[in-house]
């Protein structure tokens, strides 16, 4: 009886203790990835171009305003050029209790710096729960331009930035994204769901931004739920064999959905450094 209550102490000991980690500790575990990346489709002559991603925060009592200023924070620390939002702001807007202040969104966003722009895509979270209405305006006020099967050129890096509709609950025009991405281009597309990249391989891609996987988010053995269009790449870099070596970034964001954990799957931010092979 005694080896019983021992064994079922242990247990509970050890739930309690993986509970407290997965809801106070690696939530607040920023991890920073850092990217090379080097194409001759870039200008010789420009600079490296820095970009920073960042994704699924899911604003909720469980990621707060104090946890976006941070955020907003670490990523003018990295001094970039370019900033990108791949989806997924509010949790659920319906439900949401700050909906009275949500000023306090574009004033925290609106403070992040980034001279050659900032962009975002819709996921499937800024449509579903009422967000659709609010999503835009939250993004046009903090200074994102929200790309909807859509590009933005920059000539003097000879780069492309490309933005999907979400896949999920949006109109992502696939074949009109072949018609923007320039065969002579270094062409980037944002999409908030990952797997939707299978489907475009054969066009003129070079690097896919995503999220909306949470890598997981909570990754026990046997336990490992993802979501639809985000079960096949989950986290980080993935290479394509294709004809334009197409590669794709996965970052696993910072917020939570549905339960308020991370575990093996610590909040992230992504920066990618583009230039010349030379």
């Amino acid at each position: 009886m005694k080896k019983l209550f021992a064994f079922l102490f242990a247990v509970f000991f050890m739930a309690g203790a993986l509970y407290i980690y997965a809801r106070f500790v690696e939530p607040n575990l920023l991890v920073v990835k850092y990217e090379n990346i080097k194409s001759s489709r870039i200008n010789e002559d420009a600079p490296g171009l820095k970009i920073v991603q960042f994704s699924d925060t899911h604003i909720s009592e469980y990621f707060d305003m104090r946890d976006l200023k941070k955020i907003a924070e670490k990523i003018n620390e990295e001094n970039p050029d370019i900033v990108v939002f791949t989806g997924d702001l509010i949790d659920e807007y319906n439900i949401d209790e700050n909906k009275e202040n949500i000023n306090e969104i574009w004033e925290i966003l609106g403070s992040i710096n980034a001279p050659l722009g900032k962009y975002a895509v819709y996921g499937n979270h800024d449509y579903g729960g009422g967000a659709e209405r609010i999503y835009g305006k939250i993004m046009e006020e903090s200074g994102f331009v929200i790309l909807k099967n859509e590009k933005v050129e920059l000539e003097d890096y000879n780069i492309n930035i490309a933005g999907m509709d979400d896949a999920i609950f949006g109109v992502s025009e696939r074949d009109r994204l072949a018609g923007l991405a320039d065969e002579g281009s270094y062409n980037i597309v944002l999409s908030h769901e990952p797997d939707v990249v299978d489907y475009m391989l054969e066009y003129n891609i070079d690097l896919f931004l995503a999220g909306h996987s949470h890598g997981g988010q909570v990754n026990l053995p046997f336990v490992n739920v993802l979501p639809p269009l985000g079960e096949k790449y989950t986290e980080g870099m993935y290479s394509f064999n294709n004809y334009r070596q197409t590669l794709l970034y996965v970052n696993i964001g910072l917020g939570a959905t549905k339960i308020p954990l991370r575990f093996m799957a610590p909040p992230e931010l992504t920066v990618l450094v583009l230039s010349n092979e030379k």
